[in-house]
């Protein structure tokens, strides 16, 4: 299996939370969009990747470290949110 690059993990996780949007809105339940941002985040944490600009500026673990700070952040947002659909 191909690595994944950062724009195919950041197009995989719109359109994670565009359809996990959608069935939220056809089934009247917001759990779906907390769920999606949980599983984005965690597609973050678990594979850390960046844009190739980050290298010049970076280390290779330091960005890594931000790649999975920014997860963090979307997985307390998947928890602490409600959404109203």
């Amino acid at each position: 299996m191909k690595q994944w690059t950062f724009g195919k993990q950041i197009g995989m996780g719109m359109i994670l939370l565009f359809a996990s949007g959608c069935l939220a809105a056809v089934l009247h339940n917001t759990i779906f969009l907390n769920l999606a941002w949980i599983l984005y985040g965690l597609l973050f944490v678990i594979h850390p990747v960046y844009p190739e600009q980050a290298k010049f500026r970076y280390s290779e673990e330091g960005a890594q470290k931000i790649a999975r700070m920014a997860g963090l952040i979307c997985i307390a947002i998947g928890l602490i949110t409600e959404f109203g659909v």
